[in-house]
């Protein structure tokens, strides 16, 4: 009773230290003058609540579903998986078969009546080490780590796919947008040419200013080149994305371009810093990475210390395979063994001081994803400000620029001003169209980037659950 007691205290225990969270010192707050809660913010919103745009919405979906790099990222997940149930089959006895068969013949050379004899053997075998200073724990520790560190992966990827597509899209339609006013642009430029050869052709105006009209139109006419390609270019990025070769990408009209509907929620607000450690992949895969550092710490350890095994079999010996298991040869066999190192060359100590090293170097790695994602966090925030402080700026230059140029073309057609006027303002009308696109778009590669920066787009646990089960569901068809 005392050794059975004794046993059971020292499988209760395990070498090495037991995780700890470190003390971070993160700031209360970030940087900004966004709206920071320590409730619901902008992060924790599932994709389609901050996705507003349905045509995006579809596309995210088909790209969670046919994506080859996240097929890749579920094969690892399962692989982790996998990797739990080996590391705590080591945690029980290993129990098995053992089954043999034997026929011998005497040589006649010194047996003057050789015979033959038959033997057959059955007997069940156990074998288990004991975990008395708790190696086997520590390893299914660090590996289920692993695999919540491959759960964080699949969200990490999941975040960055269905950002990717977001950014893609909508960099696309800004691309589709200024083809479109570099084609409204081409075509005005050369009404406006036809007229001044019209007018030249009556004598009211001069050869160098039907020659700057020329310039005018040759000069909206060349950006359609680049812009061609750019829309044809990233509308390829995006198909990959997609994980399809001819995925039909249908541009909207100049109408729903210029349409300023809701594409993200109106309003939001915006995390506290230490949310980031349960709500960011990354930070979360970092953590159990020093996890899985820490128990691998005490798996080093137990190396010190002996190791004890108990193995044996019971079973039936006869000579005839049919009556086996009637028979009276019953065979056991009962086996404790003891391995301890004493002479290693350091080898040992040197083990043990890598894993203390690794789980160093996985404190710092934590910190410094923590440090990294603080910044990205109040960097995106600052994007965000000044996207929202440019876009008003390029609005107000567009309308005072649409309105010098319906001046500046009633003046040049009532002979009041030259065509150098009405150029200018026509120069000024595209070149703000242009920007304030462009300006659109940052806006929205900025809401983008901020909640992505959040850590928003996670599976939820459902989504999560199902994930598992459908790689199971997987193996099975495999199998």
């Amino acid at each position: 009773m005392a050794l059975s007691a004794g046993i059971m205290l020292l499988s209760g225990c395990a070498m090495g230290p037991d995780y700890q969270r470190p003390e971070l010192d993160i700031p209360d707050q970030f940087h900004n003058e966004l709206q920071q809660t320590d409730g619901q913010n902008v992060g924790l919103r599932h994709w389609r609540d901050f996705y507003l745009d349905p045509d995006l919405q579809v596309l995210i979906e088909h790209a969670l579903d046919q994506n080859l790099d996240i097929e890749g990222v579920r094969s690892r997940l399962i692989a982790a998986r996998a990797g739990v149930t080996v590391t705590d089959a080591a945690l029980f006895p290993a129990i098995g078969l053992e089954v043999d068969g034997e026929r011998a013949l005497d040589s006649a050379l010194t047996n003057t009546d050789p015979i033959k004899e038959d033997t057959f053997y059955v007997a069940g075998t156990v074998s288990w080490e004991l975990d008395l200073w708790g190696a086997n724990r520590r390893r299914s520790e660090a590996e289920f780590a692993n695999f919540l560190s491959s759960q964080e992966a699949l969200n990490l990827a999941t975040i960055s796919l269905i950002s990717d597509v977001a950014s893609c899209y909508y960099e696309w339609l800004d691309i589709e947008q200024r083809y479109q006013i570099s084609l409204n642009t081409v075509d005005l430029r050369k009404k406006e040419r036809d007229l001044a050869r019209l007018r030249k052709q009556n004598g009211v105006i001069s050869g160098l200013q039907v020659r700057q009209a020329e310039v005018e139109y040759q000069s909206a006419r060349v950006t359609l080149p680049d812009l061609d390609y750019e829309r044809s270019e990233k509308a390829n990025q995006l198909r990959i994305l997609l994980g399809e070769f001819k995925y039909p990408l249908s541009p909207k009209t100049e109408a729903e371009l210029k349409a300023d509907s809701a594409l993200f929620p109106d309003s939001f607000a915006v995390g506290i810093p230490s949310q980031m450690l349960s709500q960011r992949p990354d930070v979360k895969s970092a953590e159990q990475a020093l996890v899985a550092a820490n128990a691998n710490v005490g798996v080093a350890k137990t190396a010190f210390f002996p190791k004890f095994t108990i193995s044996g079999s019971y079973g039936s010996e006869s000579e005839d395979l049919s009556d086996i298991f009637d028979s009276q040869g019953v065979t056991w066999a009962l086996l404790g063994g003891i391995t301890a190192p004493i002479f290693n060359a350091g080898s040992i100590s040197a083990q043990y001081d890598i894993a203390r090293e690794d789980a160093k170097q996985a404190m710092l790695s934590y910190r410094s994803t923590v440090l990294g994602a603080y910044f990205e966090v109040n960097d995106a925030m600052n994007s965000f400000r000044r996207s929202e402080l440019a876009i008003e700026a390029q609005k107000e230059l567009v309308v005072a620029s649409t309105e010098y140029t319906r001046l500046a073309t009633l003046r040049y057609r009532n002979g009041v001003s030259s065509s150098l006027d009405l150029m200018d303002a026509q120069r000024s009308l595209f070149s703000a169209e242009l920007t304030l696109s462009l300006v659109k778009r940052d806006r929205l590669l900025s809401m983008i980037t901020l909640y992505r920066a959040l850590g928003g787009g996670v599976l939820t646990s459902d989504e999560m659950k199902a994930e598992l089960e459908k790689t199971s569901g997987n193996e099975q068809a495999e199998g």
